[in-house]
């Protein structure tokens, strides 16, 4: 092929770049599992430890680590969590036993990168070495939140925690119609999402812990530290204003109650007696001696290696390096050979997949499913150009590579998660746009700049430019372009590529992208400049003109194919109604399977009428699908037309409704139990037998009971005091 016949000496084989591309993954996991050692041998070039297969963290002839430290202040940014990834990475590998977080002076702050904070919190939970916290100064924001993740929880006197989200509004919550009610279910996302994540705890917190936390992360939510007494009992409760009410709606007296702040910060003392804390110590040798129970010599620290100290500029440069990467891979496509642009980019893309795979985002597994969809995509390049196949593949192994690359979940289970899935697609989206507009800005442009024109393959000359310059096959064009319409047998197999006979003369062939075997009888399609196009032979219904075969060896047209562009407009059009159709309509995923085959029925006709039109028609797929979703479930619901669809959930207008009318006005009226309530029973309340139930106490029959809550046709009821 003319794209490679300018081939390096040490490369003149097509296949060589694409074995080498294929051996990148490869490569590159070698690099990513080694960077320890390389990290040790810089340290050893330097002078200051022996070169040794030792990683950082041991000293030649120490005692093996079994507890492992990172000391966290300030803003938890890319640096700080790299290095708490690659101490959990460490501690599995080692087999040590466990990891504290020290929090050391005024860690956490508004402006930490949430996708990152949540993969440090995935990898905390799912690791199987105890995690332990040790708080020394004021922690906030993410690192309060991690401090109620791990597995155990230390203070030193005058340490704090507290204020996991900022009281104030967010940036983005001035953009909605209600700023207001964006606020209120943001912090309820984040609630939910730390409740999910203490639910996941080893370590169950106790209820009063429990709503500590919720009320670091609500800055609305407001507690109490109340004197009860009740059943003749004083006892000091964590409660919230609702609940005093309820208490004293069912006899209990509340005493005193004691404000706490909002948003609320808990001190060492706070921690302990709620059982956030499992206790105070003096420091990190006295947790380790006393607690721990291990010499302190084989707790160590792990130093910042050159990965972590490159990571500051990666996570600025990262999408730059990935539209770059993308780009020079376009040059390289247009280039003869392989060269520097080609080097240059797949480093590129390297790089911005090393930024993820440092800070726990990407793992090995999303690194190589990356280069294999690069791989995958050169192969329908240059390899088996229209299989559609390969170039398909290679498209959602890039899509999901990047993807997961940038998220620690698949699926997302809360809000959180779903707005950075959301985030992540509408980034990846715009990537890929600029990506073609400024791929396409190049093709254009650098064939007319100086010096870069050199770079680029310059495009086959038609019929009426020099018929006679030679093909490069030994044949003049002019020759070539009366082959067309000629039938002979191939000789060699086609794949797709090969030779076939003519009148006994041999001819280089190509065909669409289909295999033949020896001795398939073939007939020439078209001729474009030096390239013979070929086909399996079928008796044509009748005799082409001379002027259609004319055409093809021109221009290159297929007839037969033109008018498919509508149907592709129509199946993406279908396609795009039943992926909103999918969201609203139970079909057990039927709607679904129709959407993707008519999305990709879509694709596949626009290939066929042409190449440039199959790849707008992919884009504005890419686009366009993820839009529809969004559409579909943020969008549609707030029309008249989604309001008539779903389903919308019965208002709740006071504090009595019912679904019984008359349940509501047996609100505060006494009664007298008739059976054993354990904790549901009948009681006779206002003259009338009604089923009640407790708040979980067992009251025996013939007792005064007092209603002190109807929901729905759930009657709430306490014994009189």
């Amino acid at each position: 092929m003319t794209l490679v016949r300018t081939l390096s000496p040490i490369c003149r084989h097509p296949r060589w770049h694409w074995l080498l591309l294929a051996l990148l993954p490869g490569l590159l996991t070698l690099v990513a599992t080694a960077r320890g050692v390389a990290a040790a041998a810089v340290a050893a070039a330097e002078g200051d430890v022996a070169p040794s297969a030792l990683t950082d963290w041991q000293e030649p002839g120490g005692p093996e680590p079994q507890v492992l430290v990172v000391t966290l202040s300030g803003k938890l940014g890319t640096q700080e969590l790299a290095r708490c990834t690659r101490t959990l990475r460490e501690a599995e590998d080692s087999g040590a036993r466990s990891v504290v977080f020290v929090l050391d002076r005024d860690t956490g702050a508004f402006t930490e990168d949430q996708e990152d904070l949540q993969s440090l919190f995935d990898r905390v939970q799912g690791t199987e070495v105890e995690t332990i916290t040790l708080v020394r100064g004021r922690a906030t924001q993410g690192a309060c939140y991690l401090a109620l993740l791990t597995d155990r929880t230390f203070f030193e006197r005058g340490a704090q925690i507290g204020e996991i989200t900022k009281p104030e509004k967010d940036f983005g919550d001035f953009f909605a119609m209600n700023p207001d009610s964006a606020m209120a279910q943001r912090l309820d996302a984040v609630k939910a999402a730390l409740k999910d994540r203490l639910d996941g705890r080893k370590t169950k917190l106790r209820p009063d812990a429990i709503k500590m936390a919720m009320a670091m992360a609500d800055p609305r939510m407001q507690l109490y530290r109340a004197v009860v007494r009740e059943s003749g009992l004083e006892r000091t409760r964590l409660l919230e204003e609702r609940e005093i009410v309820a208490l004293q709606g069912g006899g209990a007296k509340v005493i005193d109650q004691q404000p706490l702040t909002r948003p609320l910060f808990v001190t060492a003392a706070e921690a302990e007696e709620a059982g956030i804390s499992v206790g105070t110590v003096d420091g990190l040798e006295h947790l380790a001696r006393d607690v721990l129970l291990v010499d302190p010599a084989v707790v160590k620290e792990l130093e910042v290696n050159w990965a972590e100290d490159m990571i500051a500029w990666l996570e600025i440069l990262s999408p730059f390096l990935l539209i770059g990467g993308f780009l020079l891979i376009l040059v390289e496509v247009k280039a003869p050979g392989f060269g520097l642009p080609g080097i240059l980019g797949i480093a590129f893309l390297g790089l911005s997949m090393f930024h993820s795979y440092l800070v726990g985002l990407a793992e090995i597994t999303e690194i190589l499913l990356f280069f294999l969809g690069i791989a995958a995509l050169a192969v329908e390049i240059f390899l088996l150009p229209g299989m559609l196949i390969f170039g398909a593949i290679g498209f959602l192994c890039l899509v999901l590579s990047l993807l997961l690359s940038k998220q620690s979940f698949i699926f997302p289970s809360n809000e959180i998660e779903e707005a950075i899935l959301l985030g992540n697609l509408i980034n990846l989206t715009v990537m890929f746009v600029l990506v073609v507009a400024l791929g396409m800005l190049l093709w254009r442009l650098l064939p007319k700049v100086p010096m870069f024109n050199r770079l680029f393959l310059p495009p086959p000359k038609g019929d009426s430019q020099d018929r006679a310059e030679p093909s490069g096959l030994g044949i003049a064009t002019e020759q070539l372009a009366q082959l067309v319409g000629r039938v002979g047998r191939s000789v060699t197999v086609l794949r797709p590529t090969g030779t076939m006979d003519l009148d006994g003369q041999r001819y280089d062939v190509v065909t669409e992208g289909e295999f033949h075997e020896i001795g398939t009888e073939l007939r020439v399609l078209y001729v474009q400049g030096n390239r013979v196009v070929v086909g399996a032979h079928q008796p044509p219904p009748d005799i082409q003109s001379d002027s259609d075969a004319a055409g093809r060896v021109a221009g290159g047209d297929r007839g037969g194919e033109a008018g498919s562009a509508g149907v592709a407009v129509l199946l993406a059009i279908v396609g795009l109604a039943l992926i909103v159709a999918e969201v609203f309509f139970v079909s057990f995923g039927v709607i679904a399977i129709l959407a993707g085959a008519s999305l990709v029925g879509a694709i596949l006709v626009a290939f066929q009428d042409s190449v440039s039109f199959g790849v707008t028609m992919l884009v504005v797929e890419a686009i366009a699908a993820p839009a529809a979703l969004f559409a579909a479930f943020r969008i549609l619901p707030k029309t008249p037309f989604g309001r008539q669809l779903i389903l919308s959930r019965p208002e709740n207008t006071s504090r009595s409704s019912a679904g019984d009318p008359g349940l509501g006005e047996l609100l505060d009226k006494t009664g007298v139990t008739l059976s054993d309530l354990r904790p549901a029973g009948f009681a006779r309340i206002d003259g009338r037998k009604v089923d009640v139930t407790t708040r979980g106490e067992l009251i025996v029959a013939g007792r005064d009971v007092v209603v002190i809550d109807v929901s729905a046709n759930r009657v709430l009821v306490a014994e009189r005091q």
